[in-house]
């Protein structure tokens, strides 16, 4: 009876491991990848020291993102003036990456997810959050989020001296 029970326990206890897995991967097709193999790319630049690209090229944007960064860009020219003044991959200006991982936190198969990049950056540790949305067929990054700031607020905003946008 009591070897019954104990495997009837673990019997439970690896049903409950298998369906916590199971909830952080897209349920359904099992041709939609995990969203973190989309984040973690983009690091390699930073983690090689090698050529990083303008904002808008950097990530695969949402159609939304993507219109919220250009707009802001253009209202950073126009006023000569930069909205964003830091990297929002890494948080900073200057960059010195070690310990990269990155790891899916939630999924909403076909639908939307969040991903979180954990570094170190010239010693001081660093964790980004990237909510996801799955348009076309594949993930694309909608908004980044560090601790205390929100690149779709941030890209929002109107330099000093010009009307909101």
């Amino acid at each position: 009876m009591r070897r019954r029970t104990l495997l009837l326990g673990a019997a439970i206890l690896a049903a409950a491991a298998c369906q916590r897995e199971a909830e952080k991967r897209p349920a359904g097709d099992p041709s939609i990848p995990d969203p973190s193999a989309v984040i973690a790319p983009l690091y390699q630049p930073y983690l090689a020291n090698g050529v990083l690209v303008g904002l808008q090229d950097q990530a695969p944007w949402s159609a939304s993102m993507r219109d919220a960064l250009v707009a802001m860009m253009a209202r950073s020219e126009a006023a000569n003036a930069p909205i964003l003044d830091f990297d929002p991959l890494i948080g900073a200006q200057d960059y010195q990456l070690s310990g990269l991982s990155v790891t899916t936190d939630n999924v909403v198969a076909n639908s939307h997810a969040v991903v979180r990049a954990h570094f170190a950056n010239a010693g001081r540790e660093t964790e980004i959050h990237y909510d996801m949305l799955w348009q076309e067929g594949v993930w694309r990054v909608d908004n980044i989020r560090g601790a205390d700031w929100d690149l779709r607020q941030i890209a929002g905003q109107t330099p000093s001296g010009l009307p909101p946008p």
